[in-house]
């Protein structure tokens, strides 16, 4: 049930990418313009996840999680009945900004995952998002076409308000208050300076940030793409597109075993590359429907492997503090993210997908070149440690 919750509320935040061409339309805008809206809900779940998710490391996750699901409802509604672009953005901001239910149960669930099995727990919940992610792209794909995106909106915040009560009796086992009273203010303290005491951190961080901006630029612009004149689609066609991305969900529990038999960060490596490869694979397959669905699968894919891997790695050296860890990396992540989901259609404005997928090679380069450097080191400190007497 914390997986089902952690999907639908992850799926929200990604609404307005499979809304974006009904958004336009309906306030008279360009795509490009409409697509504020996907930057701005990015954008707060950053700013949520930095000041809301810490508080899991202080009071009961079943507390935090009803309090921001009745404010995420409120805001959805609110956002449904607003008449511009502008406002829009505000309310979809505000939206993000109480959206990060699934942070908060991230860190209890991987402290209670059993010995040996952190990748695999971390794995099936990020599979629960990317289930959430693609799912309600799909739902929300073959509704705006009879409803409306508001109407859209108005659906997704009844799902939520009906999940709740059994979102809420699942958190019942975790009723011990955790040991630590800190104050917010040294709280909120505690987690910047985390990037300084973390090493691990700080490489998760260089790894994910523009892993997360490739994904969201290309996932951002593909319904504007494909019912764009190149390819022609209905908007209820572009919306099931969103399978290409749910068909990843089969390869959760083979991603969760093989970060756990061969390492998190070795395991990275080879999500990157996959990346990679696809990103430039859409530079020329854009226009062939097939080759382009193929690419988009593994551009998905090596997202929700590169997160997993880093993230149970992260998880699992910052054993006192996860929540504060996670919250800093995804809060880092979802910045990435909004970037991507502005520069996406930018450059889908100056240069059709071509240009967005030449941008999404040099993004997944920049995280490559990343992992490379702390490969390397983390190689020569552990041949130092073999090689120094004990």
């Amino acid at each position: 049930m914390l997986s089902i919750t952690s999907g639908i509320a992850v799926s929200v935040i990604y609404l307005p990418q499979s809304l974006l061409t009904d958004i336009s339309r309906s306030v008279g805008v360009s795509p490009s313009v409409a697509g504020l809206s996907a930057t701005t809900i990015q954008a707060g779940y950053a700013l949520g996840i930095f000041f809301l998710v810490p508080l899991s490391d202080r009071i009961q996750p079943r507390r935090q999680v009803t309090v921001q699901a009745v404010l995420l409802i409120a805001a959805i509604l609110v956002s449904a009945a607003l008449p511009s672009i502008g406002a829009i953005a505000i309310g979809f901001a505000i939206v993000g900004l109480v959206a990060n239910i699934a942070q908060v149960i991230l860190p209890a669930a991987n402290r209670l995952s059993p010995p040996g099995q952190a990748g695999a727990t971390t794995a099936t919940l990020v599979g629960s998002w990317l289930v959430g992610i693609f799912g309600g792209r799909i739902i929300a794909g073959v509704l705006v076409q009879t409803l409306g995106w508001r109407w859209v909106l108005v659906l997704f915040a009844a799902l939520l308000l009906a999940i709740l009560p059994l979102a809420r009796a699942a958190l019942r086992d975790d009723e011990s208050e955790p040991a630590a009273r800190t104050s917010y203010r040294r709280l909120l303290s505690s987690t910047v300076t985390l990037v300084a005491r973390s090493r691990t951190l700080r490489q998760s961080i260089a790894i994910q940030f523009f892993v997360f901006a490739t994904f969201n630029s290309l996932w951002t612009v593909v319904v504007v793409h494909l019912t764009g004149p190149s390819v022609g689609w209905s908007l209820l066609a572009a919306g099931l597109f969103g399978f290409v991305g749910l068909a990843v969900g089969l390869f959760v529990p083979f991603i969760g075993r093989f970060v756990d038999r061969i390492g998190p960060l070795p395991f990275a490596g080879v999500a990157l590359g996959v990346g990679l490869v696809a990103s430039v694979t859409i530079v020329f397959d854009s226009s062939a429907v097939l080759l382009f669905g193929a690419s988009m699968f593994f551009i998905a894919l090596a997202q929700q492997a590169t997160q997993s891997a880093v993230q149970s790695r992260l998880l699992a050296t910052n054993p006192s503090a996860p929540g504060q860890a996670n919250t800093v990396f995804m809060f880092c992540m979802f910045v990435g993210g909004a970037f991507g989901a502005f520069i996406g259609p930018w450059g889908y404005q100056h240069g059709g997908m071509r240009q967005v997928a030449l941008q999404a090679v040099v993004f997944v380069a920049i995280s490559l070149v990343a992992w490379g450097t702390i490969q390397f080191r983390e190689r020569a400190m552990s041949r130092t440690s073999a090689s120094t007497p004990s």
